[in-house]
């Protein structure tokens, strides 16, 4: 599994009475489809090119196989659940977050770094 970038926006989530947690989205009005993901159980982040040809027809559990989460070695079939639908929290809490509907400006995304499912 390699990395790779990814143009992203930043979200402020909230958990049981916690707020301002970080969480970044994604948006495929950028001229290429990637969705993100995470390990529930470490909370490390992947993505997925959703418009790569190979995966076409098959569940994100076949896409990723035999894989283990690089940070945390459980395997991703069993772990790997839609980000930021679902984050872990430095507590270790479950949270979920849907972004707004409104698509900020360019110059609020940020590039980031995530293990790329599938690579």
């Amino acid at each position: 599994m390699k990395k790779r970038l990814a143009r992203c926006f930043r979200g402020f989530a909230s958990v049981s009475g916690r707020f301002n947690i970080e969480v970044f989205y994604t948006i495929s009005d950028f001229g290429y489809s990637v969705k993100l993901f995470t390990c529930t159980e470490c909370g490390e982040l992947f993505l997925m090119d959703t418009e790569n040809p190979d995966f076409s027809g098959k569940s994100v559990s076949q896409i990723v196989g035999n894989a283990t989460c690089p940070k945390c070695n459980n395997a991703l079939k069993e772990t790997l659940k839609p980000y930021p639908d679902n984050f872990r929290t430095d507590r270790s809490e479950i949270g979920q977050f849907h972004p707004d509907r409104f698509i900020p400006p360019d110059s609020e995304s940020v590039i980031k770094e995530f293990w790329e499912i599938g690579s």
